[in-house]
């Protein structure tokens, strides 16, 4: 009987159904397997192009048995018997020529992946990330298939695919994004405990800190910000959009206009308690800081003053 390993056993079959000894069964279950896995075709392919590389090797019981003795030596000792086959001299040889390489190959599917920004990173599950310049995502070992972990340093857009059954969890060292499905930005300092910012545009996400016990669930026109960790979250809301500084308000009391204009803006800002609870309508696109509350004062009847580096919205006096 033949004591066969998982990866001796996989290398020994796809060789059978390369070299087209496989039965009916066993070409059935490595067609569904190129199926399984859109890693799997690129395997074989690399395997198919090892023995069309290796055409002036001639198997002999010898090559077979060295083979044999290198796999032996890396399983640690265990003793391998076999029975002489075509397919098993070819796969006893492409292990000792190939080594660890090919093992490598096997494994790829259980390794951590890591993407470089700039690129569009396609995952498994169907989720997309665009990450830019110097960013850098890890894909975590099982991906796909236990769970869904990724780690992020630098920024980047995440398109994630739903499923309810498998959260999208994004590590940045203490913090964590909780996802089921949604589109949301992410741009995390280097070394992860610096500056962390957040956009959502769809969905729901839940972001926590486990160093100051924080934590928080954004849907949709929210931005968090958080200098590092182990300080509060700050929130802004009514962002349509954090790259080109789009703000929307529709009834917004003054109070909440004036805390996303200080997270957008990094800017502080006060108001008489009179304003605070005043509707604010209004549409601004990469405006400045000072354009947008010179209209903002405008129309809550304020006038703007300042004292040392705070801004000041006034209660007009008739």
């Amino acid at each position: 009987m033949t004591k066969l390993y998982a990866d001796e056993a996989l290398y020994a079959l796809l060789c059978k159904y390369l070299l087209d000894e496989a039965d009916t069964a066993e070409r059935q279950w490595v067609d569904d397997w190129l199926k399984s896995d859109p890693d799997h075709p690129g395997l074989l392919s690399a395997l198919e192009k090892l023995l069309e590389e290796q055409p002036h090797i001639v198997v002999t019981p010898a090559d077979t048995e060295r083979a044999w003795q290198s796999l032996n030596a890396r399983m640690g000792g265990k003793v391998v018997t076999y029975r002489w086959r075509k397919w098993w001299a070819a796969a006893a040889v492409i292990l000792f020529a190939a080594g660890a390489g090919l093992l490598w190959l096997t494994a790829r599917n259980s390794r951590t992946q890591r993407f470089t920004g700039p690129v569009l990173a396609q995952l498994k599950d169907g989720t997309t990330v665009q990450l830019e310049e110097k960013a850098q995502l890890l894909v975590m070992t099982g991906f796909g298939s236990r769970q869904r972990e990724v780690s992020l340093e630098g920024k980047a857009i995440f398109d994630v695919t739903p499923d309810a059954t498998r959260p999208f969890i994004i590590k940045l060292g203490e913090r964590t994004i909780k996802v089921l499905g949604t589109r949301f930005m992410v741009d995390v300092a280097t070394g992860k405990k610096g500056a962390l910012r957040i956009h959502v545009d769809t969905g729901q996400i839940m972001v926590t800190d486990r160093s100051s016990k924080d934590s928080v669930i954004l849907s949709a026109g929210m931005l968090l910000e958080q200098q590092e960790e182990k300080v509060p979250f700050r929130i802004a809301a009514h962002v349509a959009d954090a790259t080109k500084q789009q703000l929307v308000f529709a009834d917004t009391p003054l109070s909440e206009v004036l805390q996303t204009i200080e997270i957008i803006y990094h800017v502080n800002v006060s108001a008489d308690a009179a304003l605070l609870q005043l509707p604010v309508t209004a549409t601004f696109t990469g405006e400045t800081a000072e354009n947008v509350l010179a209209s903002i004062a405008f129309m809550t009847n304020a006038e703007i003053g300042k004292k040392d580096t705070v801004i000041i919205l006034k209660k007009h006096e008739e």
